[in-house]
């Protein structure tokens, strides 16, 4: 096999892989134009249907017709022997033989036509079925496409998803640790004002329930004043 013989089997396997790997690709919108297609055609089979069925309705007609014409021509033909007219009976027995075979020749038109009516109604009707179960099958497949495709993008992005939430639990963090170290500085500075103003000590014994400075100072006048007392009744009594 020469070198451009092999170049030219390649080119056409490369050519029938890339169909391959189209139809791959597409395989969703082609089933969905296939029923399309399936649908056009039997739109198509009802047409062909209606003009069969039309058709065995004239020849139904054109028997009927056809029918009492004879009846009558018998008719007519049983009269003229009646009145020995027999060159009048014989062209009505023409007539009658001609429309009698016309006869047989429609009504086995009409035998055939019913037939293909019903082979044609049988059709349609599982056709009809069959796109149905097709249609359903179709949404399905594409039910279960988006769900697959939504699985992988999520998993695509969880990554990124993952990386936003750690991102703004960070920032949560940091801004309540901000808020902690905001509150704890200005506590702080509220003791170092109250310590610089005497406010503190005060606060302090208020909360340990001892009395402030003042009314421990009361109470050492008053114990003063007690014991000035006892030591002039002492000296009194001497």
């Amino acid at each position: 096999m020469s070198v451009w013989t092999k170049i030219n089997t390649l080119f056409r396997a490369s050519a029938e892989e890339s169909a391959e790997s189209v139809v791959r690709a597409n395989t969703m919108r082609i089933f969905a134009q296939e029923i399309r297609d399936a649908e056009s055609a039997i739109i198509a089979a009802k047409h062909q249907l209606a003009t069969v069925m039309a058709e065995k309705a004239k020849l139904d007609r054109q028997n009927r017709s056809l029918q009492s014409g004879l009846a009558l021509r018998e008719k007519q033909a049983i009269a003229a022997l009646e009145k020995q007219q027999h060159g009048l009976a014989e062209e009505l027995a023409t007539l009658i033989a001609d429309d009698e075979a016309l006869l047989k020749e429609q009504q086995k038109q009409v035998i055939q036509l019913s037939q293909q009516e019903q082979r044609l109604k049988q059709q349609l009707k599982k056709a009809i079925t069959a796109i149905q179960n097709y249609k359903r099958e179709l949404n399905l497949a594409r039910a279960n496409q988006f769900a697959t495709q939504s699985a992988r993008n999520l998993q695509i992005t969880s990554g990124g998803l993952g990386t936003a939430m750690e991102q703004m639990q960070g920032s949560l963090t940091l801004i309540q640790n901000q808020q902690t170290g905001a509150q704890d500085y200005q506590q702080a500075l509220d003791e170092i004002n109250m310590d610089l103003s005497g406010e503190s000590l005060d606060k302090q014994l208020q909360k340990a329930g001892i009395q402030s400075t003042s009314r421990s100072a009361n109470a050492v006048l008053d114990r003063l004043r007690k014991q000035s007392r006892v030591i002039e009744q002492g000296t009194s009594a001497s």
